[in-house]
């Protein structure tokens, strides 16, 4: 497992080109991006995070398993 540091470093990264334009991804996964750098800023930098899937969809868990996000199915986009 990884932890919030690692996630959140990505996930600020991604913001950060967003809002430059460098990248311009579909709505859902902009409120995705938005919504897990503002939950993880609130989180202990050394906390454990894990991905699961289920029904075809990741899902971000702190280590007490409470879902932190559920990403969009993009696929079929």
């Amino acid at each position: 497992m990884l932890d919030v540091k690692h996630y959140l470093e990505i996930y600020k990264l991604r913001k950060e080109m967003m809002e430059k334009g460098i990248t311009n991804p579909l709505p859902e996964a902009k409120k995705v991006i938005n919504e897990i750098v503002s939950k993880l800023s609130k989180m202990s930098l050394g906390e454990k995070i894990d991905l699961h899937v289920k029904g075809g969809k990741y899902i971000m868990m702190d280590s007490n398993e409470k879902i932190i996000v559920t990403f969009p199915n993009l696929g079929d986009n």
